[in-house]
């Protein structure tokens, strides 16, 4: 079967579309990952075809202009990526139409699933949601994205995931329509994630129930396999193994704390760097800090400290007395896979809910980048290394590395679904065409 994926943002968006498609891949469908060009490595080291999209997330927001909307948070960060995104629709679409000719189904992550219903209402397939974050309509707590803060009441959480949708449904209305006209589609009365809460869809969840666990309310077609593992063509892929030398410093020494500050805004880099520095002193104890800006400072480093560029998480963090970063999914379920203990430095989006949702677990602390200084990233570090942090955090890995690998459950549970699965229910103003043009 051709299945083609969409998927667009960092890494972390990116990958579970990739190491899914690899598993179809070797079960014998012909999959496309259609994404940011800067992905193309990635999709074809795992032997999947490679479809691009124009905009670049990780090089627009690595930019002066959106270090700088990164530090005044999330509002800022998505009006301009809207921006951002509204400007090359033209191009988005192209992209959409010539990629996904053909396709006999599609499988759409969070940003592209409008535009992945359009296209499957036209060429009349089925489609699926990847959800790498929960994101999926719940009282069992709130939206993230939205807040990251928890609500008392079950009816407050459920309502902020219809607020979610209703921003959502706000700032994507005007590009989505257009393509569904360009389609010969009437416009759709219900949005994409609306259309796709009922038992009869198919969302496959990316992290573990060990930390965010299944809730009662779930429709069926909610399926929480585990979290996921990269395949080893998708790992081999990311040509980020550790350096011998990196493995032969972390040998040599007490288990050190690691620092990804690579997807942080950071605007006086050496200022950090001197911070870190007095802090590792100050706690005794080694530290690997994870960011590309860091070789252009001018801060002498003690035999304690050591820079690196990207890193496998996966196996740099086992080794890993502690770990700080920014609280993106993809690396909140390394840290946590591997027991360590984890300070999230939030910058937006979903990263505050990740943050809240470590402190909830006992296995860590969480602070909004923006108010990261010596003193608080001392007192956050002191704080979860405590024993029973420690352990907590430990035990958490454990029982995540228990459940095994979510990847198989959910290629079978797509595989399964697509035997009997039917184009995805409208509401009764939406009347399926077939368009040849679409894949024209």
């Amino acid at each position: 079967m051709r299945i083609v994926f969409f998927s667009h943002g960092t890494r972390g968006d990116v990958w579970p579309a990739v190491a899914l498609g690899a598993r179809l891949r070797g079960r014998g469908h012909d999959i496309t990952v259609v994404t940011a060009g800067e992905f193309r490595p990635l999709v074809e080291g795992a032997g999947l075809q490679f479809g691009r999209l124009p905009v670049n997330l990780t090089e627009h927001l690595s930019s002066e202009a959106g270090q700088r909307l990164l530090r005044r948070g999330s509002a800022a960060v998505l009006r301009d990526l809207q921006r951002v995104y509204n400007s090359h629709a033209a191009e988005t679409d192209d992209a959409f139409v010539r990629h996904g000719a053909g396709a006999e189904a599609i499988v759409a992550a969070p940003v592209t699933w409008d535009r992945g219903q359009a296209l499957a209402d036209a060429l009349e397939v089925p489609m699926a949601i990847l959800y790498p974050v929960p994101v999926t309509r719940t009282a069992a707590y709130t939206c993230p994205g939205l807040t990251g803060r928890s609500a008392p009441s079950p009816l407050v959480r459920r309502a902020s995931f219809d607020v979610a949708e209703w921003i959502w449904r706000r700032s994507a209305a005007s590009s989505t329509a257009a393509f569904r006209r360009r389609l010969g589609l009437p416009t759709d009365g219900a949005t994409t994630y609306r259309r796709h809460q009922h038992d009869g869809a198919l969302g496959l969840c990316t992290w573990s129930p060990q930390v965010v666990p299944r809730p009662d309310d779930f429709l069926a077609g909610i399926h929480h396999t585990g979290a996921w593992t990269p395949p080893a063509e998708v790992r081999a892929a990311t040509d980020e193994g550790l350096p011998p030398e990196l493995e032969a410093w972390i040998a040599a020494g007490d288990p050190p704390v690691f620092l990804g500050f690579g997807s942080m805004p950071v605007l006086h880099p050496g200022a950090l760097l001197e911070d870190v520095v007095a802090v590792a002193r100050s706690l005794g104890v080694r530290a690997i800090i994870s960011a590309g800006w860091a070789g252009n400072t001018d801060v002498a480093l003690p035999d304690h400290v050591r820079l690196v560029g990207a890193v496998d998480h996966d196996r740099l963090m086992p080794l890993c007395t502690a770990a700080v970063h920014h609280g993106g999914t993809g690396t909140t379920a390394a840290s946590t896979r591997a027991g360590c203990p984890t300070v999230v430095c939030s910058v937006f989006c979903d990263q505050p809910w990740w943050g809240n949702r470590i402190v909830q677990l006992g296995v860590g602390a969480h602070l909004p980048f923006r108010r990261l200084d010596r003193r608080r990233l001392e007192t956050a570090l002191r704080d979860v290394l405590r024993p029973e942090v420690v352990e907590r955090a430990g035990a958490l890995g454990a029982a995540i590395r228990a459940e095994g690998d979510g990847l198989p459950a959910a290629a079978t549970a797509l595989e399964d679904w697509l035997v009997t699965a039917e184009p995805t229910p409208a509401d009764g103003t939406l009347r399926r065409r077939r368009r040849s043009t679409a894949a024209a």
